[in-house]
C-alpha cells in the first residue's frame, strides 16, 4: 500500500495534534472537541498592564502581536505582544506538547525598561463561536442533512457540475444559522451568475435512506423568500404528490409527506420554481410532523459548558452536554477572580469594558450572546527593572475525572515546566544556514512561525470539517493558488506540511464533486508542489499518490470533464472566467480588472494557457517515470496545441509581448485585446511575459521579454518586479497589485531566469525581495502580503504566509546549506551529499545548444563541478550558494567537490 494512503477520504491534515492555533480571531491553544460538529475549546492568555490595557493576541489587525517560532508539527509554537514600545514591555506566550492531550502554556513578562512595572493576565477558556445550530430532536425523530443527496439535477447547463466552488458538493452553499453552516442553496461563485437552487422548474434532488420502525412523517427545514408560495412536487417510491411552500424569509418547517415509511425510501423533490430559489437543509423523520417538537438553538447554547473548581488549588474543570472531552487547567498563580459569562463580541468585550479590569466587578457583560467564556484574572504581577516573570497554566483534556488527577500527578514545579518549554524553544530555534545567510534569518523565521501557525478549524471541504493553512487568518477559506505557494514555501520546512498542504487541494478522479479543489484563481500551483517535493525528496511513492489526482486536474482545465468550458474558443487559448473573475491572482490587473468590470468574458489570458502547458510537461515527465506511457501522447499533443496557439494568436510582435485574444461570438480569434482608451496593447505586465514560465518562447521572445521584466525603465523597481509594466498607460501606484510587487509571479520568472541561465537576474530577484522583507520584518515585526513600489513599506495583512511564502524558498536557495535548486526544466533523480562533496542525478529537459543554472548552497570554501564527467562553470556571486551552468536537453550526473 502507498504510505500517503492515509490521505485518502479526507482533505484535513491527520498528522497535526488536535491541539493547535485553530482559532481565528486569537492566538490560542485550541482542542478540537468534536470533529464531525466542528467544536473546538480556545484557551488562550490575554496579556496587560494592571489594570489599564488587555492586550489580546489579535492575529486579524495590526496590534503589537506576531508569530515568533513554530515546529513544523505545531507541538510547539510562540507569539510576542508588545506592550510599551517595540521590545520594552512585552509577553511572550508559548504552547507546549508534552504529551497527548497534555500541554503547557507559558506566559513571560519582560521588561526592559528602567522602570517597575506591574502586569495582568487575563486566562480564558472559551467555546469558540460558530453560526451554526444544532437540531435538538425528540429521540424517535432523526435529522438528515440536505447535502446528503443521492442525485441532483438541475434544469440547465451549470458549467459548475464538476467543480463547485468553494469545496462543496454540488449545490452547496455556506449559510448562518443552519445545521452544519451549509444547506443546499446558490452555490457560491465570485460572480454569482448562477441561480439557486429551486430557482427554475425542475430543480430536482433526491435522498434515499432506510426507514426506522415508527417512522411516518417527513418534514422539510427550509427558507425562501417572503411572499414566495412555490410548489413542490414530491415523489416518494414512485408515487407523486405536491405542497404548496410558503416562505417567510426565515429558515421553517414544513410538513410535506405524512404517511407510512417502510423499507428503503427513495424521495425525489422538484421545484415549481421560486424567485429567490430554495435553502434546504435538511429533511426530519419521526412519527409524524416536526413542528412545534424541534429546536434548533446554537452550538454554544446547545452545549452548555459547565466550569467548577478541581480538587488542587488553581484548578479548573470544564464538561458539557455532547463534549466528547472533559478539560482541566491548573494555573502557577492563583486567580484574583474568575468569572463566567455569555458574549456576543468578544474583541469588542475586551477593548472597551471597564469593568473587566476591575475584580469586584461581576454583571459588565449583557450575557445574551452566544460565546461562552470562563476568564481567571491573575493580579499583580510584578516585574522588576530589566527583569522577566513567567505564568504556567497545563492543560489535559480526557473522559471522566482523568484529565484532572494527570495534572495533580504532575511535577508543576516551575524548574520542570520552564525546562519543557526550554527544551521545546531550543527545538524550534535551530537553522541551519549560511553565515552569509544568517542577515536574512530573522524575517525567515518570522515568515516561518506565521505561515505555519495559520492554520484555522473548522473549514467545510467536501461535506467535512478540516484544518487548514490559511494565507492569513483574515482569509477563512480554501484559497487554491495561494495554498499551493504556502505548499512551496512548506518545502523548504517539513515535507509531511508540504504533502498534506497539496493532497487538501486534489481529489480522487472519482470524485463526482470536483475535478480539484477551487476557491479563487484557478491558477495551477499545486502543479509546481508536485515537482518542488519530487525535487527535493525524490520519492517516487509521492509521484505516484498524486498523479492521477493531478491528472484530475488538468483534465478539467483542459476541458475534458464533462462540463468544463476552460477550453471552448476554437483558438484553444484557455479562459476560465465563468470560474473565476481572476485569471493570475493579480485582482486589479488591467485587462482582467476591465473584464471584471464588463463581463467581456470573450477574450482569453495569457497565464491560463502558459501554465497549462507547463502543467502538461510535469505530469508528461512524471508519467515516464511512472511507466504510464499511454498518457506522454496526450500530453505531447496538448503542448503543441496550446503552444502553437499563444504563438499564432497571442504574440504582439509591435509591443514584443504576448496579447489577451479577443474573440466572436463563434469562438473566433478576432485580434489583440486593446486598452479601450490609449489603443496600446492592454496586457504590458506580467501575464504578457507568462510564457517563459511555459518554455516555449523562441530565443528573440526570451530576449525581449526578459528586457522588459529586468529594465528599470520598464518592469523593474527597487522592490522588484512590478506587476505592470511603468511605461504603460494604465499603470497607477495607488492599485492593489497594479503599482505594487508580490513574491510569487516573481517567484515564477526566478524560477524561469534560471532554465534560461539568466544567474545575475535570478539572483537580482531572490536578494532584492530578501533584503527588503528582512528590512520590513525588523521594523514591524509583520509579514505583509506585498510592498509598495514608491515607498518600499509592506501593505495589506500583517501575517500573511500565504502569497509572501516564496521568500521562504529564496533563502533556502541561496542561503540554507546542502540544497539544490532548479528551474521548471531540470528533475533530480537522486542526490546525496557530505560536508566536502555533493552528488546528483540530473534530467534536464529543453532544446540543445540552450543552457540553464542549478544551484547548491556549499556554505564556506572553494568548490568545483562536473557533469558526465566535463567540468562545468561553477561561481559563487553571493557567499555560500554556487552557481553551475548546464547543458540542457541531457541527462547526467552532477559532482560538486570543495577544493579548499
Amino acid at each position: 500500500m502507498n504510505k500517503y494512503a492515509y490521505l485518502n477520504g479526507t482533505h484535513d491534515l491527520p498528522t497535526l495534534p488536535e491541539w493547535g492555533p485553530f482559532a481565528r480571531d486569537v492566538y490560542a491553544l485550541s482542542h478540537i472537541a468534536d470533529f464531525e460538529r466542528g467544536i473546538k475549546f480556545d484557551f488562550f492568555m490575554v496579556p496587560g498592564i494592571f489594570r489599564r490595557s488587555f492586550f489580546l493576541p489579535d492575529p486579524l489587525r495590526e496590534a503589537g502581536c506576531a508569530p515568533t517560532l513554530a515546529t513544523p508539527d505545531l507541538t510547539f509554537y510562540s507569539i510576542r505582544q508588545q506592550m510599551e514600545g517595540k521590545d520594552e514591555l512585552y509577553a511572550d506566550i508559548s504552547y507546549t506538547q508534552i504529551e497527548k492531550d497534555l500541554w503547557l502554556g507559558r506566559c513571560e513578562f519582560v521588561n526592559n525598561t528602567d522602570n517597575f512595572q506591574a502586569a495582568s493576565l487575563l486566562h480564558y477558556a472559551r467555546l469558540a463561536p460558530r453560526q451554526e445550530v444544532v437540531p435538538q430532536l425528540p429521540d424517535d425523530y432523526r435529522y438528515l442533512d440536505a447535502m446528503t443527496y443521492s442525485e441532483l439535477e438541475f434544469s440547465y447547463f451549470r458549467p459548475d457540475r464538476h467543480l463547485s466552488y468553494g469545496a462543496g458538493r454540488h449545490g452547496e452553499q455556506t449559510y448562518p444559522d443552519t445545521v452544519n453552516s451549509t444547506c443546499l442553496g446558490q452555490p457560491p461563485s465570485q460572480s454569482n451568475y448562477l441561480p439557486c437552487f429551486g430557482e427554475k422548474a425542475g430543480d430536482r434532488v433526491t435522498y434515499t435512506f432506510d426507514a426506522v420502525p415508527g417512522e411516518r412523517s417527513i418534514t422539510l427545514r427550509a427558507l425562501i423568500k417572503e411572499g414566495e408560495t412555490p410548489e413542490m412536487q414530491i415523489i416518494l417510491n414512485g408515487k407523486a404528490s405536491s405542497v404548496k411552500l410558503d416562505g417567510s424569509g426565515k429558515f421553517e418547517l414544513y410538513p410535506v409527506y405524512d404517511g407510512d415509511l417502510q423499507g428503503k425510501v427513495e424521495l425525489t423533490l422538484i421545484s415549481g420554481g421560486a424567485a429567490g430559489g430554495i435553502h434546504l437543509d435538511g429533511l426530519i423523520t419521526g412519527p409524524d410532523s416536526a413542528v412545534g417538537k424541534v429546536s434548533f438553538p446554537t452550538i454554544a447554547r446547545a452545549i452548555s459548558p459547565v466550569c467548577r473548581s478541581g480538587k488542587t488549588e488553581n484548578t479548573l474543570l470544564i464538561s458539557g452536554s455532547g463534549m466528547n472531552k472533559n478539560y482541566c487547567c491548573r494555573w502557577s498563580m492563583k486567580p484574583s477572580a474568575e468569572r463566567e459569562y455569555m458574549v456576543g463580541d468578544f474583541a469588542k468585550l475586551l477593548t472597551y469594558s471597564y469593568g473587566l479590569r476591575q475584580t469586584n466587578y461581576y454583571s459588565f457583560p449583557d450575557n445574551t450572546g452566544d460565546i461562552f467564556c470562563r476568564d481567571a484574572y491573575i493580579i499583580p504581577i510584578e516585574i522588576s527593572p530589566r527583569s522577566a516573570k513567567a505564568v504556567y497554566v497545563l492543560y489535559a483534556a480526557s473522559s471522566g475525572d482523568e484529565a484532572e488527577k494527570r495534572i495533580a500527578a504532575f511535577d508543576c514545579s516551575e524548574d520542570n515546566l520552564e525546562a519543557i518549554y526550554q527544551d521545546a524553544f531550543k527545538r524550534a530555534s535551530q537553522l541551519d544556514c549560511t553565515p552569509a545567510g544568517k542577515q536574512f534569518s530573522y524575517g525567515y523565521k518570522m515568515l516561518a512561525a506565521a505561515a505555519l501557525t495559520n492554520v484555522n478549524f473548522p473549514i467545510r471541504a467536501e461535506g467535512s470539517n478540516i484544518r487548514h493553512h490559511v494565507p492569513d487568518k483574515h482569509f477563512n477559506s480554501l484559497y487554491s493558488w495561494d495554498s499551493g505557494f504556502i505548499g512551496i514555501g512548506f518545502s523548504e520546512l517539513d515535507k509531511i506540511r508540504a504533502v498534506e498542504n497539496l493532497h487538501v487541494y486534489v481529489t480522487d478522479p472519482s470524485n463526482e464533486h470536483n475535478a480539484f479543489i477551487l476557491w479563487g484563481t484557478p491558477l495551477p500551483v499545486q502543479i509546481y508542489l508536485y515537482m518542488e517535493l519530487f525535487n527535493r525528496y525524490q520519492d517516487t511513492e509521492m509521484l505516484e499518490y498524486f498523479y492521477p489526482r493531478l491528472r484530475h486536474y488538468y483534465e478539467f482545465l483542459t476541458g475534458r470533464i464533462e462540463n468544463s468550458i476552460f477550453n471552448t474558443a476554437k483558438s484553444h487559448l484557455l479562459r476560465p472566467w465563468k470560474y473565476c473573475y481572476n485569471s493570475g491572482g493579480w485582482d486589479d490587473y488591467p485587462p482582467q480588472w476591465y473584464v471584471l468590470e464588463t463581463a467581456h468574458h470573450t477574450v482569453a489570458p495569457v497565464v491560463t494557457t502558459s501554465h497549462t502547458i507547463r502543467f502538461a510537461k510535469i505530469l508528461r515527465r512524471a508519467a515516464e517515470m511512472l511507466g504510464k506511457h499511454s498518457d506522454i501522447e496526450l500530453y505531447n499533443s496538448d503542448i503543441e496545441i496550446f503552444s502553437s496557439a499563444l504563438q499564432k494568436y497571442s504574440w504582439d510582435s509591435e509591443e514584443n509581448i504576448f496579447s489577451y485574444v479577443e474573440h466572436d461570438e463563434n469562438g473566433e480569434p478576432a485580434g489583440f485585446f486593446r486598452d479601450p482608451v490609449s489603443g496600446r496593447n492592454f496586457n504590458l505586465g506580467m501575464d504578457g511575459a507568462t510564457p517563459l514560465n511555459a518554455g516555449i518562447c523562441t530565443p528573440e521572445q526570451r530576449q525581449k521579454l526578459f528586457e522588459r521584466l529586468s529594465s528599470p525603465d520598464a518592469m523593474w523597481t527597487d522592490a522588484g518586479i512590478s506587476t505592470v509594466d511603468r511605461r504603460a498607460p494604465y499603470f497607477r501606484t495607488d492599485g492593489y497589485w497594479n503599482g505594487c510587487v508580490w513574491m510569487p509571479h516573481q517567484w515564477f520568472f526566478w524560477k524561469s531566469a534560471l532554465d534560461y541561465n539568466q544567474s545575475d537576474f535570478a539572483r537580482r530577484i531572490a536578494l532584492t525581495a530578501l533584503n527588503m522583507w528582512e528590512k520590513e520584518v525588523r521594523a514591524t515585526n509583520y509579514c505583509f502580503e506585498h510592498f509598495s513600489i514608491t515607498s518600499l513599506r509592506g501593505a495589506g495583512c500583517c501575517h500573511f504566509g500565504g502569497l509572501s511564502s516564496p521568500i521562504l524558498n529564496w533563502f533556502g536557495a541561496y542561503c540554507r546549506k546542502n540544497r539544490l535548486t532548479a528551474g521548471f526544466d531540470t528533475w533530480v533523480l537522486s542526490s546525496q551529499s557530505d560536508e566536502n562533496s555533493f552528488t546528483a542525478e540530473l534530467l534536464i529537459e529543453g532544446e540543445k545548444n540552450d543552457f540553464c543554472t542549478v544551484l547548491y548552497t556549499a556554505g564556506d570554501g572553494e568548490w568545483s563541478a562536473e557533469y558526465n564527467g566535463i567540468a562545468v562553470p561553477c561561481v559563487s556571486e553571493f557567499p555560500g550558494c554556487l552557481e553551475i551552468t548546464l547543458p540542457k536537453a541531457s541527462k547526467g550526473l552532477l559532482k560538486l567537490k570543495r577544493t579548499t
